[in-house]
C-alpha cells in the first residue's frame, strides 16, 4: 500500500451566505480530479491556424504520456483520498475523502460542523446523494450523467473509451504559458474544455459546469503543483473560481491498491427503496 497526495478537483458549488448554503457547497461533482485530473482564470484565447494545431486525440495521447503513460494507470486498481477545501473569505473548511475504484465505482463524504456529513455516490450506474440538506435521493437527468462520467475510474487513460470527440480549437497562455485548448465531449455527460501546456503536457486549466438540483454553476479550476507518485503525476493542489468565490483544494493523502471494504460502493440502506426496479 503506497500513501502520498493527489489532486482532486472535485466539489463545488455556490457561493456561502449562511449555514443553509454553505451545506449546499458539499453538492457538486466536479471532474477530473480524483482523477487529478483533479484535478483552472485567466486571458483571452488566441485561436492558431488549423494547420497549425495538433489533433485534440494527440493532445490527450501527451497528456497521459507526460503522466506516467497507459501502464502506469492500469497498475492503479483502486484510489482513496483525504483532502480538505477551503473556501476562501467564508471561513469554511470541510473535510473530503473519495473512493474510487474501476470501471466507475466512487464513494465520497464531505464533513464540516458547516456542512455535517453529506455522502454521494455511483454503483452500478445508480449516481445517489445522502445529505441533510437533500435527504437521501437518487439522481436523475443531466446531473446523473455528470456524476456516472465524473466516477470513471482514470478515464483519461482510456479516453477514447470514454470521449465522442475531442477536438483542439485553439490556445490560450495559462499563467503565461501556452497551452492548447481542447473541447472533450464524453459519450455520458457534459462537455469540458481543458487546457494542456505546450511543452510539459499537464493539464493546467478546466473549465466545466456543474449541474444539479439548484441548476447549471459554471467552474474554472487550476491544478498544480505536480508530483510523482506511483508511476503516475499527480496534481496536490487545485485553485477553483465558483461564480466569482475562489476555493481552494488541498490533498493530505491519497493511498492506491487498498483493500477496501466488500460494501465499499453498496447502495446505503437510506437509497436502496429509491432505486427504480
Amino acid at each position: 500500500m503506497t500513501k502520498s497526495r493527489t489532486d482532486f478537483t472535485t466539489y463545488i458549488r455556490r457561493p456561502v451566505h449562511g449555514a443553509s448554503s454553505a451545506r449546499e457547497t458539499a453538492f457538486a461533482a466536479c471532474a477530473a480530479a480524483v482523477l487529478a485530473l483533479g484535478a483552472w482564470a485567466g486571458s483571452a484565447s488566441a485561436q492558431d491556424p488549423v494547420a497549425a494545431l495538433p489533433t485534440g486525440d494527440a493532445v490527450l495521447a501527451k497528456y497521459v504520456e507526460a503522466t506516467g503513460g497507459v501502464a502506469a494507470y492500469d497498475a492503479i486498481k483502486n484510489r482513496v483520498v483525504h483532502a480538505r477545501m477551503e473556501i476562501m473569505g467564508a471561513g469554511v473548511v470541510l473535510g473530503l475523502t473519495v473512493y474510487n475504484a474501476p470501471p466507475a465505482s466512487l464513494y465520497t463524504v464531505v464533513e464540516s460542523e458547516a456542512t455535517g456529513r453529506v455522502e454521494t455516490g455511483v454503483s452500478g450506474g445508480v449516481a445517489w446523494e445522502n445529505s441533510a440538506l437533500r435527504g437521501a435521493i437518487v439522481k436523475d437527468g443531466v446531473e446523473r450523467d455528470d456524476a456516472l462520467r465524473d466516477a470513471i475510474f482514470d478515464r483519461m487513460a482510456h479516453w477514447k473509451e470514454h470521449l465522442k470527440s475531442a477536438e483542439c480549437v485553439g490556445t490560450t497562455d495559462v499563467n503565461g504559458k501556452p497551452a492548447y485548448r481542447v473541447v472533450a465531449t464524453p459519450k455520458t455527460g457534459s462537455p469540458q474544455t481543458l487546457y494542456f501546456d505546450k511543452d510539459t503536457g499537464l493539464l493546467v486549466r478546466t473549465e466545466t459546469t456543474v449541474n444539479s438540483a439548484a441548476g447549471a454553476v459554471p467552474v474554472v479550476a487550476e491544478p498544480g503543483d505536480f508530483r510523482k507518485v506511483d508511476g503516475i503525476m499527480l496534481a496536490f493542489t487545485s485553485r477553483m473560481k465558483v461564480m466569482g468565490q475562489d476555493r481552494v483544494v488541498t490533498i493530505e493523502k491519497v493511498e492506491h491498491n487498498v483493500e477496501l471494504p466488500a460494501d465499499r460502493f453498496a447502495l446505503p440502506a437510506e437509497i436502496r427503496p429509491l432505486v427504480k426496479k
